[in-house]
């Protein structure tokens, strides 16, 4: 079966796969139009006004525990965030930001060899591995995602 995944790097050039069908769309925003929330998961860097509704604002690479990158410490002046959602039903919805578009593309999954992700933080988030032109692609459960920040039941999302 063939499935369209908007294909993300996160820091550290981690390759990340989000499901089309998950993806609302691409926004940029300067950093200080985010407002912190007191009392979140520490990956949710606060909450930005999108047409008129909260939309969180999500660190996916905090989320996944992966490390910053040593040269590039300072905050950059400008985020891009793609925003998902569990279905296009759901008014849940999260930014996450990412470092950097790489586009859409197509994956059979029936021909490629899940890995899995040994880490405790990306198996709570479902997340299993392909390798595509010799790189690992993580693919991301977008629904555990939101059911993992959010701590809602599978049926509330």
């Amino acid at each position: 079966m063939i499935t369209d995944y908007f294909c993300c790097q996160l820091r550290q050039s981690v390759k990340v796969l989000f499901p089309l069908e998950s993806t609302e769309e691409v926004i940029s925003l300067a950093y200080e139009e985010i407002c912190p929330v007191p009392g979140v998961s520490a990956s949710l860097i606060g909450v930005v006004n999108q047409r008129g509704k909260l939309l969180w604002v999500l660190e996916l690479s905090d989320l996944l525990q992966i490390e910053p990158d040593k040269k590039n410490r300072r905050s950059p002046d400008t985020l891009t965030l793609l925003v998902l959602s569990g279905n296009h039903n759901s008014e849940q919805q999260v930014g996450c930001v990412i470092s950097h578009l790489e586009g859409i593309i197509s994956v059979d999954l029936t021909v490629q060899s899940l890995i899995s992700d040994s880490t405790l933080a990306w198996k709570e988030l479902k997340t299993n591995s392909i390798v595509l032109d010799n790189e690992k692609h993580t693919l991301i459960d977008v629904q555990a995602v939101l059911q993992n920040i959010f701590n809602l039941e599978p049926s509330n999302v």
